[in-house]
């Protein structure tokens, strides 16, 4: 039975119960009307019977003078007759006899006025007199007859309706049993269906809070996945919602606000645009609202989100329908990504590649290059090596070791040279590839060699490898040896005619103190000789002229034999180094400077004191007077200069000796060759070119360092550091030069 069987069956059940208890209470209602009617009436006929002696009585215990007598009982007699005429307004006949009751009724009271009157004036007598005048006894007569049809009638109708009425009951009673069966089976049919809907409901509620569950795992899933999710609710896509991905990206002012582009103005999103390509899109043409407009997914749209700050992110999103179970576009769901640092880094990717490229191309250049180089290199080798001090390029115009040079390459310095040749050799090697130059010399299968590595750098700094160079030097020694012995030999020329000088003027003093001496002598040996008598004084005077002038020579003598004993040291190296201070080799080597540096400048020294150093005495004095001789002969012609010499202390505690000048100065191109052995800007004939080479030798075989800078046309100063005596052996070789 289905829900309309059900409610016509109820409705049947109704209207047939409606139908009976009509019947029933319209036969109850003319019932209960008869009986009222019947009440009334009878009321009405025991009120209006009553007999004289009750009048009479009422008068008599009234008084005589009461204007209200009997007005209650007659407005109770009124509204009584007025009940049985509303009774019986259906009923013509009954209406009849109420309105003669009704005469009868004011007939009554007008007896009553009268009697009540009479007995004002006259007593009992009088009232009982005018009550037998009037028509008291007929009336009441005519009203039990009236009364009595009316009840009569009444009753007849009150049986027929107490006959309909029990009728009545009987078929509601049937009725009722039908109905009760009717409306009891089809309260077991709806409790079943109750049942059965309350069990759906169930299902529908766990179905419900399943939905919630899932629905709360996939907005938990939406939340933790790193993409923003929009949300069209509607297929006009006029409201978007989205996770907090969504609303961080989009810049939502508030949580769960619409991030629909196509809502109207006011509710959208302040100040963001979208833009493809650099143009600007309309609300249309966005994925939700492409999908919603053609139910077409739309897969991998890129775009840029533009916002007021003039900030932009660029986002990459796909669209897909929502349908409900018919098929109809019920909304859109969207996903989309921020690929901003995806798109940068990949812009840095791309210039990083061409940057590699070039990087490649250079380093390839570079190869070649350093290859070209080290098969160029003179009489040498030039190698790269990485950090495990493997070899990656080794070439070269001369090689101290028998093996090929390109075998050499991809192999270490432990596979190629010899282990006592590797330990003096890798030090210099791993200090370079820490960021460190070096210099070591070493001999390999008897020839000298001198190795410098130095660390190659990248832009940043970082050390990426090594460069090392050798050169064969065993020929340069030799040849510095005998540029020594050269050196010296010219310089003891140029020391000849300053020696001739130097002895030549006390050893003329010398020899006319002799002379003088030798001729005061013999006249006082003539005087003994002869017998001739002296002053005493005079011949003491005599012989002390003679002791002062053989003190002049001694003087002289002195001094001779100290210029032969310096020319000696500087002549000879000499073979040992000790303690020594530059004070005083300056002070030794200022008797060696040439006579006609004082035809061009003025020599000052100013000892501000310096450490001692270990080395070979003859040899800075060697240094000394060349950088002095050099320094006077840059005064330019036509002017005396100045040459300052300033012996002082580094800040790192080294001994400093500067020799300073103010002639013509050196350009940048000689400055850069001024130490090249053979290299001078004098006159052929005037100089060889190998004194400041062989300088520089020295100063580096003592561990220090020779340095020079100039400004042209303002004079240029030479500087020489030597490391401070460490007390270390007393006496060590002196350098090879």
């Amino acid at each position: 039975m289905g829900i309309l069987g059900l409610l016509a069956t109820f409705l049947v059940v109704a209207g047939v119960m409606g139908f009976g208890f009509a019947a029933t209470i319209a036969a109850h209602d003319r019932v209960t009307w008869g009986l009222e009617l019947e009440e009334r009436v009878t009321a009405f006929r025991v009120w209006i019977q009553r007999g004289t002696s009750e009048v009479l009585g009422s008068i008599l215990d009234l008084p005589a003078t009461d204007p209200e007598f009997f007005r209650g009982d007659r407005v109770r007699a009124r509204t009584e007759l007025e009940g049985i005429r509303a009774l019986v307004a259906g009923d013509p006949q009954q209406l009849v006899r109420v309105d003669e009751l009704s005469s009868i009724l004011e007939r009554r009271f007008a007896d009553e006025d009268a009697a009540l009157e009479a007995a004002r004036t006259g007593g009992v007598d009088a009232a009982r007199s005018a009550l037998a005048a009037g028509n008291w006894l007929p009336d009441r007569l005519r009203v039990r007859v009236v009364t009595s049809t009316m009840l009569g009638q009444a009753r007849r109708e009150i049986d027929a309706r107490a006959v309909e009425y029990a009728a009545t009951m009987t078929r509601l009673r049937v009725t009722m049993a039908v109905a009760l069966l009717l409306m009891a089976g089809t309260l077991l049919y709806l409790l079943r269906q109750l049942r059965a809907a309350r069990e759906a409901r169930q299902e529908a509620l766990r179905a419900n809070d399943l939905a919630r569950q899932r629905l709360a795992d996939l907005e938990g899933v939406l939340d933790t996945v790193p993409a923003a999710v929009l949300i069209a609710h509607d297929p006009a896509c006029m409201r978007v919602t989205g996770n907090r991905f969504a609303e961080a990206l989009f810049r939502a002012p508030s949580e769960g606000a619409n991030l629909s582009l196509g809502a109207p103005e006011g509710k959208r999103l302040p100040g963001l645009r979208i833009l493809r390509n650099g143009v600007e899109l309309v609300p249309d043409e966005m994925p939700l609202q492409e999908t919603a407009r053609t139910g077409v997914p739309v897969e991998g749209v890129a775009f840029d989100a533009v916002f007021a700050d003039g900030t932009t992110r660029h986002v990459v999103g796909a669209a897909r329908p929502l349908r409900d179970p018919a098929g109809a576009l019920r909304g859109v769901v969207g996903a989309f990504v921020d690929v901003t640092d995806t798109v940068e880094v990949a812009h840095r990717l791309l210039a990083a590649l061409d940057e590699n490229r070039s990087l490649l191309a250079t380093a390839r250049r570079n190869e070649l290059l350093y290859r070209e180089m080290a098969r160029s290199f003179p009489n040498g080798a030039i190698a790269l090596f990485d950090h495990d001090l493997r070899f990656l390029i080794f070439d070269g115009t001369r090689f101290a070791i028998p093996r090929d040079a390109a075998t050499n390459v991809g192999r270490t310095l432990a596979e190629i040279f010899p282990p006592e040749v590797v330990a003096r050799i890798e030090p210099v090697h791993r200090e370079a590839l820490q960021g460190r130059s070096g210099r070591v010399e070493t001999v390999v299968n008897g020839r000298d060699l001198e190795i410098r590595a130095s660390p190659v750098r990248d832009e940043t700094g970082a050390v990426l490898m090594g460069i090392a160079t050798s050169q064969d030097v065993t020929e340069e020694r030799a040849l510095r040896s005998q540029l020594a012995v050269s050196s010296r030999l010219a310089a003891m020329g140029t020391l000849v005619a300053g020696v001739a000088h130097e002895v030549n003027n006390p050893l003329a003093g010398t020899l006319a103190s002799l002379s003088s001496a030798i001729a005061e002598l013999r006249d006082l040996a003539g005087q003994v000789r002869e017998g001739r008598a002296a002053d005493r004084d005079a011949l003491a005077g005599q012989l002390d002229e003679v002791v002062e002038v053989l003190l002049d020579a001694q003087v002289g003598g002195n001094r001779i034999s100290r210029i032969v004993r310096d020319l000696a040291l500087f002549g000879r190296p000499n073979p040992m180094r000790t303690e020594v201070r530059l004070g005083d080799v300056v002070t030794s080597a200022m008797r060696w400077i040439p006579a006609s540096v004082g035809q061009f400048a003025t020599v000052h020294v100013d000892d501000l004191g310096s450490p001692p150093v270990r080395a070979s005495a003859g040899q800075i004095e060697q240094v000394v007077v060349n950088l002095v001789t050099n320094a006077a002969f840059a005064i330019p012609e036509g002017r005396r200069g100045r040459v300052d010499v300033r012996i002082s202390t580094s800040p790192r505690g080294r001994a400093v000796l500067e020799v300073q000048d103010d002639g013509r100065g050196i350009d940048p191109v000689t400055l850069e060759r001024i130490f090249d052995p053979f290299f001078t800007t004098r006159e052929v004939g005037s100089g060889m070119g190998l004194g400041l080479p062989i300088c520089h030798a020295i100063v580096a075989a003592h561990g220090g360092t020779l340095t020079v800078r100039s400004t042209p046309g303002t004079g240029s100063t030479f500087r020489v550091e030597l490391p401070q005596d460490s007390h270390q052996e007393s006496s060590a070789p002196a350098a090879r030069v």
